[in-house]
């Protein structure tokens, strides 16, 4: 069985953030060889399972890596 999260992808939104926390955000994405976009959806999705565990299985470490396109370092 799939999750909604796992199988929708179209909810878009804008994300103001201060320039200090943009430019980490960037850093930490570069560093991980993936877009900041990416990154931001991820940490949110990270957040919304940590908020709501039983309606989220939790992840992984080898469904984090496929799922989110982080690369093996």
């Amino acid at each position: 069985m799939t999750s909604d999260t796992e199988t929708q992808m179209s909810d878009r939104f804008s994300v103001t953030l201060a320039d200090s926390l943009a430019a980490d955000l960037q850093q930490w994405a570069d560093e991980e060889g993936r877009a900041k976009a990416n990154l931001a959806s991820f940490l949110i999705e990270l957040a919304i399972r940590q908020k709501f565990p039983d309606k989220y299985p939790p992840l992984t470490a080898a469904r984090t890596k496929k799922e989110t396109g982080r690369r093996d370092e």
